[in-house]
C-alpha cells in the first residue's frame, strides 16, 4: 500500500469559518448570561466539538447548560449561517480542483458531520472528495491522530505518502502524529505556536500559491 492522497482540513483551510464560529459562540454566551474571554477564540481553534463545548461550559461561565446543549446550540447557529453563505477562502476552490486532477482527495474536519456536509453540498466541492471524516465520527478529535488515521484507512492510503493541509496547531499535531506530511497555511491572527509551525513540512501564506506541481514536490 503506497497510495498517495491529499487531505484537506475544512475550517480555516477551505472555509473562512472562524468569524462565523466566533459569532455563533459569542451570541450563545450572551444569551445564556455567560462571560466571553479574550483567549477563548484561540483556545477553541481546531479542536473537536466535545472539547470546545466543554471549554465553553467550564471557562465561559455557562454552567447553566450541559456541554451537549452548548454543542447543539452552536452547531444549529452555524448551519443557519452556512445557509446564508459559505465563505470559501482565497484559492480554496482552485486548489481542490488542481489536487483532484492528480490525487485522491479527502477531508478530515473537526466539525461535526452535519456541518461538513452542509459546506461540501452548498459549495459543490463534495464531488472532488473520495472520503470525508467528521469530528463526531471519531472518539478522539484533533490534536489526537485518530481522524487522520481513519481518513487514510478510508482512502486505503499510506499516511507516509499523504499530505495534510492544516491551519491550526491542533490540526498540524494531529496529522504529524498520524504520520503524514503537513502543508501549513496559518490564518493571520491565529498563528499556531512557533514550535508547532516549525514541524510542518512546508508553510504557505494561503492556498493561492499551491498548485499540483508544488504538491508533487512536497510529496517527493
Amino acid at each position: 500500500m503506497h497510495k498517495s492522497a491529499v487531505v484537506f482540513d475544512m475550517d480555516g483551510v477551505l472555509v473562512d469559518s472562524e468569524p462565523l464560529w466566533m459569532r455563533a459562540r459569542k451570541d450563545l454566551v450572551a444569551v445564556a448570561g455567560g462571560r466571553w474571554r479574550a483567549e477563548a477564540e484561540t483556545a477553541m481553534m481546531g479542536i473537536s466539538s466535545d472539547r470546545w463545548s466543554a471549554y465553553m461550559r467550564d471557562r465561559l461561565d455557562m454552567q447553566s447548560h450541559t456541554a451537549e446543549q452548548i454543542r447543539a446550540e452552536v452547531i444549529g447557529r452555524m448551519i443557519d449561517l452556512y445557509r446564508e453563505h459559505v465563505p470559501l477562502l482565497p484559492g480554496a476552490r482552485a486548489a481542490v480542483e488542481a489536487m483532484a486532477s492528480r490525487w485522491p482527495l479527502a477531508v478530515a474536519s473537526g466539525s461535526d458531520r452535519v456541518l461538513l456536509d452542509a459546506v461540501l453540498t452548498s459549495t459543490g466541492l463534495g464531488q472532488h472528495f473520495v472520503a470525508t471524516v467528521a469530528g463526531d465520527e471519531v472518539t478522539e478529535g484533533k490534536p489526537e491522530p485518530m481522524i487522520y488515521e481513519e481518513v487514510c484507512r478510508r482512502l486505503d492510503a499510506d499516511p507516509e505518502h499523504c499530505v495534510a493541509i492544516e491551519d491550526s496547531g491542533a490540526g498540524i499535531v494531529s496529522a504529524l502524529a498520524a504520520g503524514t506530511k503537513v502543508v501549513a497555511v496559518p490564518r493571520p491572527g491565529f498563528q499556531p505556536q512557533p514550535e508547532i509551525l516549525a514541524r510542518a513540512t512546508v508553510v504557505l501564506p494561503d492556498l493561492t500559491v499551491l498548485d499540483a506541481d508544488r504538491m508533487a514536490a512536497i510529496m517527493a
